[in-house]
């Protein structure tokens, strides 16, 4: 539906939360995230109560428009830390958490979040992708931070564990490139 459509609805029903997510997920198609992370918030707020699902991508996706501002990186965190104490038996949010701190370069942060995500149990779909790919993507997490945290080993045996399985291409370059690396470094 055609952000327009969408707008005049959300003006007759402006507290339906789904209408308020719709909206914010063709704003931020259309790369205008300030307002995508009006309309997420206001997901947030309307539908705490009986929509946890949009509730929580809501959060996951305002994260991610923040993040695109740049600079913004307390209000990057502050939304995944809601996300975590909203639901936090779902694993999403513990990987953005880890993937967030591993560009910081913030290694046991990394590695913590991540450890903890592999122990939350598999969910249903979200409304709108986040980047969450499947629990590999935690693994892949912990194994980089390993590294850098001192446990050359542990990161090894991770790597060649994901090497193993059938993931997505960009993840499989990742593991094999960090494999060719690590594997003749000296720690």
């Amino acid at each position: 539906m055609k952000i327009e459509q969408l707008v005049v609805d959300l003006s007759k029903d402006p507290f339906n939360p789904t209408l308020n997510f719709d909206v914010a997920v063709e704003y931020e198609k259309q790369n205008q995230t300030a307002s995508a992370v009006s309309f997420y918030l206001r997901t947030a707020e309307y539908g705490h109560t009986y929509h946890p699902s949009l509730t929580y991508a809501s959060l996951l996706k305002a994260a991610h428009c923040f993040d695109d501002q740049n600079d913004r990186q307390a209000t990057v965190s502050n939304c995944l830390l809601q996300a975590v104490a909203y639901l936090p038996y779902r694993p999403e949010a513990y990987f953005l958490l880890a993937q967030f701190y591993e560009r910081s370069g913030q290694w046991q942060e990394c590695y913590t979040w991540a450890q903890i995500g592999l122990h939350q149990q598999p969910c249903g779909a979200l409304p709108v992708h986040v980047g969450y790919e499947g629990q590999y993507v935690l693994v892949f997490e912990k194994a980089v931070a390993a590294w850098w945290i001192g446990r050359k080993e542990e990161s090894l045996d991770l790597l060649h564990q994901l090497d193993a399985m059938n993931i997505e291409p960009g993840y499989k370059n990742a593991v094999k490139n960090n494999l060719e690396r690590l594997s003749n470094v000296d720690v």
